[in-house]
């Protein structure tokens, strides 16, 4: 058997409806892929850090809305996921802005921010772990690069939306912000909204 686009997006949509822990939802969704096409490296996946790597995550984000505070124009989040060249090398990044738009249907929203904080790229080990692991499997690496950057910060942001992070920070000016994860080529996922 083979990967198919349309049934990891769909175990994605069916796993992060269930609001489960950033881990056990990853475990589940590494479960889903090792069962179509079993590898030794599935166990690599399963052994990140993700719990270590969210109270980095969450310092990071508290951090820019403290130096650099929401503007109360900004209705709506979006956390870029994209690679940035190093010398010979691309290294997965996120980056945090927000529009004064939102669209559940349509991320247009997202390409005209007028909130571009400092510091709002980071470099996390884990998805660069991601990355390396997915390498090991040449065949699948460009279906790998797509959806476990994606699933990996939907559930690591969507629980630390939920669970971590200080809203106060976040909604000095308004009652609620949404906010969506994804690719800067297209598909992402909406998440909790911050309220």
């Amino acid at each position: 058997m083979e990967f198919s686009h349309d049934r990891s997006w769909d175990c994605l949509t069916s796993i992060y409806s269930n609001n489960l822990t950033a881990k056990v939802a990853w475990n589940k969704f590494i479960d889903f892929h090792e069962q179509i096409v079993p590898k030794s490296y599935w166990s690599a996946f399963r052994q990140l850090d993700i719990e270590e790597e969210q109270s980095e995550i969450v310092e990071w984000l508290q951090q820019i809305v403290t130096s650099s505070p929401i503007p109360e124009s900004v209705v709506a989040l979006w956390i870029g996921l994209l690679k940035f060249a190093d010398n010979d090398k691309e290294i997965p990044t996120i980056y945090f802005i927000g529009a004064d738009s939102y669209d559940k249907d349509n991320i247009d929203w997202a390409s005209d921010p007028i909130y571009l904080p400092e510091n709002r790229y980071a470099q996390p080990g884990v998805l660069q772990q991601i990355d390396e692991i997915a390498k090991l499997d040449e065949d699948n690496y460009e279906f790998f690069d797509w959806i476990l950057p994606l699933a990996y910060c939907t559930f690591t942001f969507d629980e630390i939306i939920r669970t971590k992070i200080d809203k106060k920070r976040f909604l000095k000016d308004k009652d609620k912000l949404y906010v969506a994860v994804g690719h800067d080529s297209g598909d992402y996922m909406d998440l909790s909204n911050i309220e």
